[in-house]
């Protein structure tokens, strides 16, 4: 189906007041990090911030400590949420991270739901976006999965002996790698 004959559905975020943005953790992957440091043209250390891994088997494990990394907040907001006028919109949308472009959607055994606990002013329509975000999150799962297989590769080659900004360099050398290959 071409674009044009395509009828994009209407996303509720355009009359929302952006609260996911405001009370959410942003915690983000391998593939988040690449693209909002190609998409804003800097090093990852300028928009992460470092929050003590709640689980030692998904925490990186670096000099610093044990952490996760997520977006950095300013003014109790995700640092990348802008006002204009009357409302806030999301400065890196082109490239947002995969949490963000999912929500409020996740797959529970196999199929598209809403979130239960959701802080959307309205109830998405599941029909109108099921061709759009099934994709999208098959593909952010795939992310999450080839960002956990990296912590654990790094975590028992260095065991906490590195510096953070090794293991982001290493990340994003990974990512390049896969994305490359991905290519061929």
């Amino acid at each position: 189906m071409s674009s044009t004959n395509q009828k994009l559905p209407k996303f509720p975020c355009v009359d929302c007041h952006t609260d996911c943005c405001k009370e959410y953790t942003i915690f983000v992957n391998a593939h988040d990090v690449y693209r909002l440091s190609n998409g804003l043209k800097c090093k990852p250390e300028t928009f992460l911030e470092l929050i003590g891994a709640k689980d030692y088997s998904l925490g990186i494990k670096v000099e610093e400590g044990l952490v996760d990394l997520a977006l950095k907040q300013k003014n109790g907001a995700c640092e990348f949420l802008e006002k204009t006028d009357t409302v806030f919109r999301c400065t890196v949308n082109d490239f947002k991270p995969g949490v963000c472009k999912s929500y409020p959607f996740e797959m529970k055994n196999g199929k598209l739901s809403q979130m239960s606990d959701i802080m959307c002013p309205t109830d998405w329509d599941i029909l109108e976006f099921k061709e759009m975000m099934i994709p999208h999150l098959k593909k952010d799962e795939s992310e999450w999965e080839f960002y956990d297989q990296l912590v654990r590769e790094w975590n028992l080659k260095y065991e906490g002996k590195k510096s953070l900004s090794k293991f982001l360099k290493f990340m994003l050398e990974q990512v390049k790698l896969s994305n490359e290959v991905e290519l061929l």
